[in-house]
C-alpha cells in the first residue's frame, strides 16, 4: 500500500483528495513504540503529528517535572497546542507521548499556512480538533469544581478506558496521583474504597473497570 493509499484509507472521509495528494507529498509516516516522546516541552517543533493508529496522549509538565494529562489522542486526531505554535511560537509548552504503539503523520510546520489557504476540509478539521478539546477542557474544569477526588479518579479512569478502548488500564497509583495533581495515599485509599463498591479491580499495576 502507497503513502497515498494509506492516507486515503485512513483520512479519505475527512480530506479532499486535493490536500490527501499534499499531505501524501510533504509528509512522512512513522512509527513509534509505546512511551516515545515525540515533542517535549521546550522543543523547537518542526512537524505536526497526525495519528493514524494507536493512541497519544499529551501532558503538561510543571516545573517540578511532574506531568499532568490534558488529554488523549485517537486515529484521525492532531494535537491543537501543535497548531498555535504554527501561528506563534515555535517552542513546544506540551509533551506528546505515544501511549501505545502508534503510526503517525508527519507534516512540516513551515508548509502549514499553505493548508490552511488552500483548503478548505483542512480548515474545518482544525476547527473541529479545537471544539473536542475545548469540550475536553471544560469538562476537566468541571471535575476539578465540581467532584470528589472519588469521582474524579473514576472518571479519569473511564477516559483512560475510552481512549485505549481497554477496560483494562496499566498503570500505577503514583502515575494516577501525578495527573491529578494529588499524593499516592490518597489515591491508594480511594481505589480501594471503589473496589469495595464495585466498581473496578485492582491488580498489579493495573485497574479494570467493572
Amino acid at each position: 500500500m502507497t503513502k497515498r493509499e494509506k492516507l486515503e484509507e485512513i483520512l479519505g472521509d475527512i480530506f479532499s483528495d486535493k490536500l490527501l495528494d499534499d499531505l501524501a507529498a510533504n509528509g512522512r509516516i512513522q512509527k513509534f513504540e509505546e512511551g516515545t516522546h515525540i515533542i517535549s516541552r521546550g522543543d523547537m517543533v518542526e512537524e505536526v503529528p497526525i495519528v493514524l493508529s494507536g493512541t497519544a496522549k499529551v501532558v503538561r509538565t510543571d516545573d517540578k517535572g511532574e506531568e499532568h494529562i490534558l488529554f488523549y489522542l485517537n486515529p484521525t486526531e492532531a494535537c491543537t497546542a501543535t497548531f498555535s505554535i504554527c501561528s506563534d511560537s515555535k517552542i513546544s509548552e506540551i509533551d506528546f507521548i505515544m501511549e501505545t504503539d502508534a503510526e503517525l503523520l508527519l507534516y512540516p510546520v513551515k508548509l502549514m499556512d499553505s493548508l490552511t489557504k488552500e483548503f478548505p476540509s483542512w480548515r474545518y478539521y482544525v476547527c473541529r480538533n479545537y471544539g473536542s478539546r475545548m469540550k475536553e477542557f471544560l469538562q476537566t474544569m468541571d471535575t476539578i469544581a465540581f467532584m470528589k477526588m472519588d469521582e474524579r479518579i473514576l472518571k479519569y479512569l473511564e477516559k483512560a478506558s475510552d481512549a485505549l478502548q481497554t477496560k483494562t488500564i496499566n498503570i500505577t497509583h503514583q502515575e494516577i496521583a501525578n495527573d491529578l495533581s494529588t499524593s499516592r495515599v490518597v489515591v491508594s485509599r480511594l481505589l480501594k474504597q471503589l473496589e469495595k463498591e464495585g466498581k473496578i479491580q485492582l491488580k498489579r499495576n493495573r485497574i479494570e473497570l467493572l
